[in-house]
């Protein structure tokens, strides 16, 4: 497996001209999402993660980034079964991506953050067990 691209697909800060001065973490809403995108013919695995912070019903932050890999021999790692609508793993590949790419999305949200509001409310670890179940996977020919 290797990694082949990491890039942020957005970044909108609305931070600027709110007032924050009561925010306070149980004021504070963090959202994120994950989708997984196979490519078989190109040995590709994309995970596109995405977060948000909001307070008070108005967005602050959002920030989203996809990363690639590489895997060779993939359709012998991936199978899919179109009666049951279900895609099957050699081994347990998913969450070791998904833990990369959030990782990675934590460490673009610490840099938008910095010196800002946010600064003292960093990305929550989430367990690979969640991320891995709140995924959507699809399979793209």
């Amino acid at each position: 497996m290797q990694l082949l691209s990491v890039r942020e697909t957005a970044v909108r800060n609305s931070c600027g001209g709110k007032d924050l001065s009561n925010l306070k973490p149980e004021n504070l809403f963090f959202q994120f999402k994950t989708h997984v995108k196979i490519n078989r013919a190109k040995d590709t695995i994309t995970v596109l993660t995405g977060a948000k912070y909001s307070y008070n019903n108005q967005e602050l932050l959002l920030v989203e980034s996809d990363t690639v890999f590489k895997v060779e021999q993939l359709n012998e790692i991936v199978t899919q079964d179109p009666d049951k609508n279900e895609i099957n793993f050699s081994f347990d590949i998913i969450p070791v991506l998904l833990s990369i790419s959030y990782g990675t999305l934590r460490g673009i949200v610490y840099k938008e953050t910095q010196n800002g509001p946010l600064e003292s409310y960093p990305m929550p670890m989430i367990p690979t067990k969640v991320l891995t179940e709140k995924s959507y996977i699809a399979i793209e020919e």
